[in-house]
């Protein structure tokens, strides 16, 4: 009879760990987590500015509706492209969206009020 000493992985190998990362599966985005009406201050213009953004993701500017085709979406972030091809960004943070990005101006705006309805 030919005895051996067991490993430490052999005597553990029943609590199977595993060494690969696991990833974050990405959950179901609610549309409604960024519709609601925001605003922004443009410093350059001085001007107040109102998106309202739809949950069918309808995007309205000051009340006219931007052409705009969801691009992407998560958790934080939504990229809505329109028909000249400009990127219009809203980031968000655990509980509402904080800015907007305009790849037309090359601008990002905090966004300052919310009259988003529940």
């Amino acid at each position: 009879m030919n005895w051996q000493k067991p490993s430490l992985g052999d005597l553990f190998s029943f609590m199977r760990f595993d060494t690969k990362k696991t990833t974050k599966t990405p959950k179901n985005v609610s549309p409604f987590f960024f519709a609601g009406t925001w605003q922004y201050h443009d410093p350059n213009t001085n001007r107040e500015h109102e998106l309202e953004i739809l949950p069918n993701y309808d995007v309205y500017l000051d009340g006219k509706l931007l052409k705009t085709v969801v691009e992407r979406l998560d958790d934080y972030r939504i990229t809505f492209i329109d028909r000249f091809g400009y990127h219009l960004i809203i980031k968000a943070n655990d509980y509402r969206p904080i800015s907007v990005y305009d790849e037309a101006n090359n601008e990002t705006y905090a966004i300052i009020n919310s009259k988003k309805e529940e």
